[in-house]
This record gives C-alpha cells, structure tokens and sequence, in this order.
C-alpha cells in the first residue's frame, strides 16, 4: 500500500503500473492481483486510506485537547496534527495530493465527497474562531482555509524536522496569519492613519 501510494504520488496514475510496484515490494506481479484485480481497485483503496490516515492523525491532535480548549488552541491543534501527519504519512501524502484529474471517475467521485468532508472540518474550526472574536467577522472563509492549509499542505517540499517542530512551525505561521506580517509599529501607524483620513 505504502509503495502504491508513493508510484502514485510520484509517478502519476497513468504512468504507474501494478508490475512496477511488484518490482519495488520484491514480489510477483501476480502475487498483486491476488489482492487487487485491477490498477483502478488497487488505487480505490489506496487514496482513502491515504486520505484517512492523514485525517484522523489530524483529529487525534485535536480531542487530545481539554474540553474546554478555546477555538484557537483547537485551529493550532489541528494544524500541528495535519502537519505531522504530512510528515509521518509521507508517502500516502503524496497520493492524497495527486490531481483529481488524474483519477479513474469513479474514485475521482469518491475523493471529490471526501475532500468535501475534510473541507468542511476545517471551515467549521474557522468558524469557530470568528465565533470567538479570534477572527474578523468579515474575513472570507474560504480563502483563509486555502490560505492556511496551502502553508501545510507544501510542507513536503519545504520541512525539515531538524530544523523545527511541526508546533514550532504552526505557532509561526499562526501568527503571521492572526496578527499579519507587518511591523507591529508599522501596522499601528497605517491604522491610525486610517483612521485620521476617515
């Protein structure tokens, strides 16, 4: 499955073959097809259990909180826990992340739903910040979900783990993204000017 998944990720669905992967695991081609009997059912396995691993390490960080955990502790929970999934489920990450495009249509459905549900776990955090007054009320959801979650979701390209911690990491980009990325004294002065020319 592991193997699958990273042929996936790295090769692209057209290009990946069951012999291949057969190749890397050391086994009989054959010996694949006593489990799966095409690429396309071999795949219809891989992407969800893909796409749950890396989901449920997410939902792990967040009721590992107290039940009474604010919003925000629960957004950096939750984005320490899809960080560190990214990193622990390296390989199934990058299935998760190939282009629905891609995808035989029948899985594609299957990731479209999915990707929807995921979706909505993260707009209702968002939500939930806003609720608290720890986001404006006039910020657009969505873009502020792609926003974050393209930070994390890149993080294959950009990690390393000896050089932070997925919390040291969260905790950063936290920050620029509650209180922005200018200067403290700069962002008081344009407010205050703001407000003068009003």
């Amino acid at each position: 499955m592991r193997l699958a998944a990273r042929a996936f990720g790295t090769q692209g669905y057209p290009a990946m073959t069951m012999r291949s992967i057969a190749e890397q695991a050391g086994i009989e081609a054959a010996s694949i097809y006593y489990h799966f009997s095409s690429k396309e059912d071999f795949i219809d396995e891989v992407i969800p259990h893909s796409a749950e691993s890396i989901f449920q390490h997410t939902r792990d960080h967040l009721e590992a909180l107290p039940s009474n955990a604010t919003a925000e502790e629960r957004f950096k929970a939750a984005l320490v826990g899809l960080l560190s999934a990214l990193v622990k489920y390296g390989d199934y990450a990058l299935a998760h992340g190939l282009m629905l495009a891609q995808l035989p249509e029948k899985v594609r459905d299957s990731q479209i739903k999915r990707r929807e549900q995921h979706q909505e776990f993260w707009h209702q955090l968002l939500k939930d910040l806003q609720a608290e007054g720890s986001l404006r009320e006039d910020a657009d959801i969505a873009l502020c979900r792609v926003f974050i979650l393209s930070a994390i979701t890149s993080a294959q390209a950009w990690f390393n783990p000896k050089k932070g911690s997925p919390e040291k990491v969260v905790d950063e980009l936290c920050t620029i993204f509650f209180e922005g990325g200018r200067p403290r004294g700069k962002a008081e002065s344009a407010q205050r000017n703001e407000l003068v020319s009003s």
